[in-house]
């Protein structure tokens, strides 16, 4: 069977706290149950950096928007895999990849 796990993505404005690292918990525990089941899975989530959570932090912190992503996107990456999340993609809402992935599914 294939299975695609998409978890809540966390804005880029500020650090994590336990409630942003307690949503990927029910994805991971599915993910990995599904694994040992002999599944196909993707387990996906990623930074979301739009919106004004992330421009308010960046004009707080006297830097561009596009900083305050870069720097809690690798925060973030960091802790959960530093966390052992099991995830395959951790991605950011701008990136490539993402907005490649978002025309495919919309246009194809």
């Amino acid at each position: 069977m294939n299975i695609i796990i998409g978890n809540a993505w966390p804005y880029a404005n500020g650090p994590l706290h336990l409630g942003r690292i307690a949503v990927l918990l029910p994805g991971d525990i599915i993910a990995r149950y599904h694994r040992l089941m002999g599944d196909d899975v993707v387990f996906l989530s990623g930074t979301d950096c739009h919106g004004t959570p992330v421009t308010m932090r960046a004009k707080e912190e006297g830097i561009t928007p596009m900083d305050a992503v870069v720097k809690y996107h690798n925060e973030f990456k960091k802790c959960f895999d530093d966390l052992g999340f099991s995830l395959d993609i951790f991605a950011k809402t701008h990136s490539t990849y993402h907005e490649n992935k978002v025309k495919e599914f919309i246009l194809d």
